[in-house]
């Protein structure tokens, strides 16, 4: 039973981590938390979805899919909105207001556009289950730890070994004098968004096959908000393993006291922390971040 629930902490932690890697990415460089992330995620899942549906594309070709287009609505997020507010020299908080703008509209439309309802992510390879022994593991899960491992490595290897790579964590250094010593802050923010709406839609795909795909499913990017900050906001390892830590809590919780106590114990393992370590786990009060 315990093996059984850690191997679903796994699944549902890692769409947590990757979730908390783009809040993470994207505040170390402009120092605002996008809430925006949510709907990117939708989005993503909800393209996976059609190209599966209406053109038969296999799971796979899907996923692809779904990380184009989560990205490229998230890069048009930074171009038409944070971008021209950046320029204006807006302060961070009316960023952080305009992507809560972004995180009730959007989902609204859709529900105009598509209908509330709840569908099925039409994959029958995903649904499938692998017993060893008294233990069920969905294909799904296994999916999901697999390729959420494999884009973090990705993600860890561009951003430490190529020269884009060090232009994103010069800027989370300091954008300012990065901008100064010639980076391009705007080709760094287009990438840096790019980026984090890649994990958006793969997270959205692996929480669609889990569960199910509807407009208002970018909520739980809340829980990827809440790893990110109890990681320590900027820290991308910090993201990982309190992704990580919040699926175990969670699955864990919901096994063995009730499902009623989920958003409690994810909360308030928020609260503790920032209490005990207003900085998060791996934070830092300096200005390191990456």
């Amino acid at each position: 039973m315990i093996l059984q629930q850690l191997i679903t902490g796994v699944s549902i932690g890692s769409v947590y981590a990757l979730l908390a890697v783009g809040y993470a990415l994207v505040f170390s460089v402009f120092n605002f938390s996008n809430f925006g992330f949510g709907p990117v995620m939708m989005l993503g899942a909800f393209g996976a979805l059609f190209a599966i549906e209406r053109t038969h594309m296999a799971l796979f070709p899907g996923i692809l899919v779904a990380l184009a287009v989560a990205a490229v609505i998230s890069l048009l997020m930074e171009v038409t909105i944070y971008r021209p507010m950046r320029q204006k020299k807006a302060l961070k908080v009316y960023l952080m207001i305009a992507a809560l703008g972004i995180n009730t509209c959007v989902p609204n439309f859709c529900i105009q556009l598509w209908g509330g309802a709840v569908r099925p992510f039409p994959s029958d390879w995903a649904k499938a289950v692998i017993r060893i022994g008294n233990i069920a593991i969905p294909r799904a899960d296994i999916l999901a730890a697999v390729l959420s491992v494999i884009m973090l490595i990705l993600l860890w290897c561009f951003l430490y070994k190529t020269k884009t790579g060090l232009g994103i964590r010069a800027s989370a250094f300091d954008s300012n004098t990065a901008g100064l010593m010639g980076i391009n802050v705007n080709r760094v923010a287009a990438v840096v968004f790019l980026l984090s709406g890649a994990t958006a839609g793969l997270a959205g795909c692996f929480y669609g096959m889990k569960y199910s795909v509807y407009p208002n499913m970018g909520v739980v990017a809340t829980k990827g908000f809440v790893s990110a900050t109890v990681g320590g906001l900027g820290s991308l390892p910090g993201a990982v393993i309190s992704g990580l830590l919040l699926g175990f809590l969670e699955t864990i919780i919901s096994a063995y006291v009730s499902t009623t106590y989920r958003d409690l114990v994810a909360y308030g393992l928020l609260v503790i922390v920032l209490i005990l370590k207003p900085n998060g786990l791996l934070g830092k009060s300096a200005h390191d971040k990456l």
